[in-house]
């Protein structure tokens, strides 16, 4: 026993001799005690400009294990990564609610950092975090390193995330009218992992993690329609075992809670996620537009919608001049046409022009022209060749002939935009010139 308080003792003389030997140089640097040093790199000047400095938002990537769960196996961003990553979360989150508000909500009400994770987080239960919000402060984003802008799934994942976790800032400042969770309120379940797609379709949910609770449910909603936009939400409603009422409900509460809560226009904002979207991804649209899909139909007046392409607007103009002078009666003005997919291997023109003069001034006139439509999936394209006219379309037909002729041939689908970006416009456009098109309203 006195042998092992001996050698303590003798262990301390030796500690304090060593201390005090130190006390010779007190302003010696500890090394390892500063924290982490770096050199800034573009990324971190870009990443500041773009985020920290306009809207106090930073972006973290250096790997900080003490950020993240301890229990989960998860790994360091690619650097390579973030810069592109990044760019879609400015112009197709940021941006977009800019144009529809200002800087200054972005300022009050976006989280106050990005924490970026290279990897996926995996649940217990199987599924996979892709995003994550902290009480408004901090949104993390996992998968970075699977990121590529060229995969509109995948940017349009990334947007989901963002969309789906500001949504919840949104709604924790100002609550979701009292009626949305009542709407389903019997459907939502904590396995909504393990119940169908097919069921949450069924009792109006747009996605199985709806059905998690009305917060999920609400910011689903939004992001779904946001970062699908219309054409993709209405393709999930044209399914069949959807509960469409149920899911318009919803959709209307969510359209009207943006506008009375904080004076955004939601279409507006949806168009523009869309736009940005489609300027660096290739759009699904010749899913969306044509018979079956979630558009069946455009009407082209280029009275109304302007920046029709010349060769459009010269057969158009050509047309209107000679219907005005199939009647010097009736002087018949030619108002729009409605481009229907009426069937599988049809598509019909549906001229709509009014009498002007005469007995029958005021009365509104369709001529109906059929084509035959041949639909190409892998070359998306719709090759259009003329059949036959209807009684009312026999009156036109020589005078329209200008524009039943430009209609004539192979045409891709396109979505266009106005400067303002608040609608979203569809049209064709010929497969082998890029400069020839025409665009109007989209319709169910």
């Amino acid at each position: 026993m006195k042998k092992y308080f001996f050698l303590i003792i003798a262990s301390a003389a030796v500690t304090l001799g060593a201390c005090k030997k130190s006390e010779d140089d007190l302003n010696k640097p500890l090394v390892g005690l500063g924290g982490d040093t770096w050199t800034k790199t573009p990324l971190d000047n870009w990443l500041y400009n773009t985020f920290t400095k306009p809207y106090n938002l930073e972006v973290k990537y250096r790997w900080d294990g003490s950020e993240v769960d301890p229990s989960k196996t998860l790994v360091p961003p690619d650097t390579a990564r973030i810069r592109p990553l990044m760019e879609v979360v400015n112009s197709g989150w940021i941006s977009p609610y800019i144009a529809e508000k200002n800087a200054n909500f972005i300022k009050l009400y976006s989280p106050k950092q990005y924490l970026l994770v290279g990897s996926v987080e995996y649940n217990t239960g199987g599924t996979v975090k892709l995003g994550e919000a902290e009480g408004g402060f901090r949104v993390t984003l996992y998968n970075v390193n699977n990121f590529s802008k060229a995969s509109r799934s995948n940017v349009q994942g990334v947007l989901k995330t963002i969309h789906h976790e500001f949504t919840h800032i949104l709604h924790q400042t100002i609550i979701y009218p009292k009626d949305f969770p009542l709407l389903t309120g019997g459907n939502y379940t904590a396995d909504w992992n393990n119940q169908p797609l097919a069921d949450a379709y069924s009792y109006g949910f747009i996605t199985q993690y709806s059905r998690a609770a009305p917060e999920e449910d609400f910011a689903e909603m939004t992001s779904v329609m946001l970062t699908l936009g219309r054409g993709g939400y209405e393709a999930i409603l044209k399914q069949s075992g959807v509960n469409v009422a149920m899911i318009r409900k919803k959709e209307a509460i969510v359209v009207s809670y943006f506008k009375q809560s904080w004076g955004i226009d939601f279409t507006g904002l949806q168009t523009k996620v869309q736009q940005d979207l489609n300027s660096y991804s290739n759009p699904p649209v010749f899913n969306q537009i044509g018979f079956g899909k979630a558009f069946t139909s455009i009407t082209l007046s280029p009275a109304l919608v302007g920046g029709q392409s010349d060769k459009f607007n010269t057969a158009w103009d050509a047309a209107k001049a000679a219907i005005l002078k199939v009647s010097a009666a009736s002087q018949y003005t030619l108002e729009s046409i409605n481009v229907v997919f009426n069937a599988a291997n049809t598509v019909q023109l549906k001229f709509n022009f009014r009498a002007a003069a005469g007995s029958s001034a005021g009365t509104l006139y369709t001529g109906t022209f059929t084509y035959d439509n041949v639909a190409s999936t892998s070359a998306e394209t719709y090759t259009l060749a003329y059949n036959s006219a209807d009684a009312n379309g026999n009156v036109i037909a020589a005078a329209a002939k200008p524009l039943t002729d430009f209609f004539i041939g192979a045409f891709k689908t396109k979505y266009f935009y106005a400067a303002d970006a608040k609608v979203e416009f569809g049209g064709l456009v010929k497969a082998d010139d890029a400069t020839t098109f025409t665009f109007g309203t989209l319709n169910l």
